[in-house]
């Protein structure tokens, strides 16, 4: 399995705004436009927010223990299945959890390729 290295980075939002308008130049005069990619936050609160200690506890289990569904992981962790579950949702939001599916969309055995989370900052 690879591994993956998830770049957290933070730019504000007249930044990220810049930058689409400079790729969309790029496009119009034909020129080629480099990819990017990674998760981008307008301030290091939102990068806290998103990647509480419990989140992360709950993506080292899934790495760790691969639970067969979020009820499991729930268990795991011993914690409520409702915060668990938007926990995963947020995590598989940012790419750092994939849910597999069984017959008929039922969810089942959640994964994590990731290794490591590297935040930059500009500044």
């Amino acid at each position: 399995m690879a591994l993956k290295t998830i770049r957290v980075r933070i730019k504000s939002v007249d930044e990220a705004l810049d930058n689409a308008i400079g790729a969309m130049r790029a496009i119009q005069s034909k020129r080629r436009v480099r990819k990017r990619v990674g998760e981008y936050f307008e301030s290091l609160d939102a990068v806290r927010a998103a990647l509480t200690e419990k989140r992360i506890a709950l993506l080292r289990l899934v790495r760790e223990r691969a639970p067969a569904s979020v009820a499991e992981l729930a268990r795991m962790a011993k914690r409520d299945f409702k915060t668990v579950y938007r926990d995963v949702e947020a995590l598989r939001e940012l790419g750092l959890i994939t849910i597999a599916e069984k017959r008929r969309g039922v969810p089942s055995r959640l994964r994590s390729r990731t290794t490591e989370i590297v935040l930059r900052i500009a500044v």
